[in-house]
């Protein structure tokens, strides 16, 4: 039996270390897309509001909806709705982290 617990230490050790390391990965991921969702919404609220009535800049439905995503955790579709939006307003979409 004690011939056995090296490996069943070996064993323990791995599947801890499997189940460990890719939960940081995650983590850090999620937080640069709730960054890049946060970064693609001051994005559009600082350049799409006008003073002109024909602006609706933090109103538009589509902006909103995006932010609940993001809100929520759902940040690929929030992401996604946004690029959609910047690209129907004819911006350029900001490269990530800028």
């Amino acid at each position: 039996m004690t011939y056995l617990l090296p490996f069943v230490s070996f064993f323990l050790l791995a599947t801890f270390m499997c189940l460990a390391l890719p939960g940081r990965s995650v983590a850090e991921s999620t937080s640069a897309d709730a960054a890049r969702c946060k970064q693609l919404i001051d994005y559009y609220d600082r350049y799409s509001a006008g003073r002109s009535a024909h602006s609706d800049g933090r109103r538009n439905m589509t902006r909103i909806a995006a932010s609940i995503d993001c809100e929520r955790g759902d940040y690929a579709r929030g992401i996604a709705e946004m690029e959609a939006l910047l690209l129907a307003r004819k911006f350029t979409i900001p490269p990530a982290g800028n």
